[in-house]
Order: C-alpha cells, then sequence, then structure tokens
C-alpha cells in the first residue's frame, strides 16, 4: 500500500488508525464467566484505554461507564442471579485468586471489574454497591509479558486488559487466556507503531495487510 493512501482517521470501535484497524481480528472468545467493566468516562475516552479491546476479544463482555451526568453505573443488574460477583480490585482485604479459592465459593463465579486510574477505581468501588461488598480478588504474581501503552513501574501496574487475562487464565485455562494475549500483542504494538514508539518491522503480525475498518 502507498503510505499517501493510508487512512489515518481513527476506527470508532478499536480506535487504531483505519489502515491498521484491529477488528477483523478480534477472537470473539466465548467464555464461561460473564465479564463486567466499569469504566470511568474519563478513562473510557483515552485512545489507550485497553478496555475496548475487551469487548471486541471476549463475547458478551460489558462496558458499563461510570460518572456520566445520567448517574453511576449499576453492574449488579448485568450480574446473572446465583453467581458469585468477584470484583477484580487489589485494595485492602483482597483475596488471591486462586483455583482454590474459585473452588470454595458457593456459586460459579461472574468477574466485574473496575477500569480507571488508582483515585478513579478506589472511588467506584466505594461509591458502587455491588463493587463495595462484592468479595474482592487480586492476581497472583504477573506470568504474562506484553507490550504497554503506557509507562507504569514494572511489576506493579498493568493495563485492565491484562489483568481480565491473567484473570480468566485463573477462572477458565490458559485455552481461554492465549488468544486474548495474541490479540492484544497485534494491537498494541500496531498502536505502538502509530504513536513512532515501535518500527514496523517488529510489529507483532506485521502491518503490510490492512484490516477492513469496523463502524
Amino acid at each position: 500500500m502507498d503510505p499517501d493512501d493510508r487512512d489515518r482517521s481513527q476506527c470508532p470501535v478499536c480506535r487504531v488508525h483505519k489502515w491498521l484497524c484491529v477488528c477483523a481480528l478480534a477472537p470473539r472468545v466465548a467464555v464461561r464467566t460473564p465479564l463486567v467493566l466499569v469504566g470511568h468516562v474519563h478513562e473510557l475516552g483515552r485512545t489507550s484505554n485497553t478496555v475496548r479491546l475487551l469487548a471486541l476479544a471476549v463475547r458478551g463482555a460489558i462496558v458499563l461507564a461510570h460518572g456520566a451526568r445520567e448517574g453511576p453505573a449499576d453492574p449488579a443488574a448485568h450480574v446473572p442471579a446465583g453467581l458469585t460477583p468477584l470484583v477484580l480490585f487489589p485494595g485492602r482485604g483482597a483475596r488471591p485468586l486462586t483455583p482454590e479459592l474459585v473452588a470454595s465459593l458457593p456459586s460459579p463465579p461472574a468477574l466485574v471489574v473496575p477500569d480507571g486510574n488508582w483515585k478513579q477505581a478506589g472511588r467506584m468501588v466505594k461509591r458502587i454497591p455491588l463493587l463495595d461488598t462484592g468479595l474482592k480478588v487480586a492476581l497472583p504474581p504477573q506470568t504474562f509479558v506484553a507490550s504497554a501503552l503506557r509507562r507504569n513501574r514494572p511489576g506493579e501496574r498493568m493495563s485492565t486488559y491484562m489483568a481480565v487475562t491473567q484473570a480468566l487464565a485463573v477462572l477458565e485455562g490458559d485455552a481461554v487466556a492465549e488468544p486474548l494475549l495474541d490479540f492484544y500483542r497485534r494491537a498494541t504494538d500496531r498502536m505502538l507503531f502509530t504513536r513512532g514508539r515501535l518500527p514496523q518491522r517488529d510489529v507483532y503480525g506485521g502491518v503490510d495487510d490492512p484490516q477492513p475498518a469496523s463502524g
């Protein structure tokens, strides 16, 4: 493709340049565990936010916006009756998310994830009843390594996408995590390339074949 013919406007779904759109690459992984993502409106508007990638990659994932004028989000309305909501938030009192913990639950889990910076997520946990009262869980030591769209202190923080992928690996196994990791690497490498932080030759999966834009 002639560089002058590349459509550098954003895909409205994945927010990658349209000539590099990753929507068609999304694995649409089917999971048993309902996934509810509660994103702060200011965070969801950032191009580096990874919740939109999760919504593409995980079939049935629900994204709720918190902080809008119409009032707080209500994730409880999206957790099927009879399931145990696990709130992925490594705050005080959070229990390590392990197969043993999952086996001890009174009913199958639903995964509810606040998404925002540390202050935003902390406020959401305090203000949204389900996030406040649900069983809070934290991830075991990080086992996955992938590209980062933001500069975080190594070993201390990870993207919401990576956190959810690691949680789903515990809940449902590596067979679910592997295609999610592959898609994340493809998407983030393309974004890093467009920002001049990764040379084209190093982009995972390459960028020679343009993907059809969505939306």
